[in-house]
């Protein structure tokens, strides 16, 4: 068996994204995380390969990821504090004050794909999502429990011309850039944005920076979406437009099937539901979805 801190090196770099962020937040020297990442290959014959600004495993994963079975059951035993990541919105706005038995991640990882390998891979525990990309009912592993339903809004800068407008429609909407992710990031989203015909000014990042999108938004005047979550994070330069986009988002917490009714799971959701609760007094169009 693999001792607990030299697991933690190397799942802290797939999850956190650099040596550093691992040693800032695990309380130990970079030094010590680059040894620790290199014993952990070595033990498991593995290598590490940067891709698209994230660090992916090389080799036969098997033994690892029955290590990280054990090592995941060691922190639901308290033994070290489960890992939670989440959207970017939602961590500043309803994660913060997490339990003690919880710690979150940069929360920075734009898209699902990434997301989902680590939480079916065992390197985080749960991933604090938005809808409508949720792993399927069908996954054979993970399972995701709907917290939050929100609508999802057109946005602008302060003085974008269709703020002038009492009303707009679709087509008033198309005649402007909008922001759009890279293809595939959230695919039931994006696939609702094409259907609109709305899906033409790609924005190519892989972990949310707010100067490179709601600063692009702001200083080109192009068409963004927000939700009542993400407008308090949107650092106050952004406008609602009176449309709504042809779907809704909301927060779900995604996890490993074997984990529901743990009672540190509870405690989180309970968290959570609570923050959600208290935004909801103030925005009706937050509706909370009880357990």
């Amino acid at each position: 068996m693999v001792v607990l801190d030299v697991l933690q090196a190397l799942d802290g770099l797939q999850w956190l994204g650099s040596g550093e962020e691992v040693a800032k937040r695990f309380g130990v020297s970079q030094s010590t995380v680059s040894r620790s990442c290199a014993k952990a290959l070595r033990i498991f014959g593995l290598r590490t390969k940067r891709r698209n600004g994230e660090w992916d495993i090389l080799g036969d994963p098997t033994y690892l990821q029955l290590e990280r079975t054990v090592h995941q059951q060691a922190r639901r035993l308290s033994h070290r504090p489960l890992r939670l990541e989440a959207t970017y919105w939602s961590a500043p706005v309803i994660a913060p004050g997490l339990p003690a038995s919880w710690m979150l991640g940069r929360s920075n990882i734009v898209g699902v794909s990434r997301n989902v390998q680590l939480v079916e891979e065992r390197v985080v525990d749960g991933w604090l999502a938005g809808l409508p990309d949720l792993p399927g009912w069908d996954h054979p592993a993970l399972t995701a429990i709907v917290l939050s339903r929100m609508p999802v809004f057109f946005t602008c800068a302060p003085g974008h011309p269709l703020l002038d407008r009492p009303s707009i429609t679709l087509d008033d909407i198309a005649d402007d850039p909008t922001l759009a992710l890279p293809a595939g990031a959230y695919p039931l989203a994006e696939d609702a944005l094409k259907r609109a015909g709305l899906w033409n000014n790609e924005v190519r990042m892989g972990r949310y920076r707010r100067e490179r999108w709601e600063g692009r938004t702001e200083a080109e005047l192009v068409i963004g979406y927000g939700t009542p979550l993400s407008m308090h994070v949107s650092g106050g330069q952004l406008r609602r437009l009176p449309l709504r986009l042809p779907f809704a988002s909301g927060d779900a917490l995604v996890i490993r099937r074997d984990f529901l009714g743990h009672a540190r799971l509870e405690e989180l959701l309970h968290h959570i539901r609570l923050r959600l609760r208290t935004m909801a007094t103030d925005d009706p169009e937050i509706e909370v979805i009880e357990g």
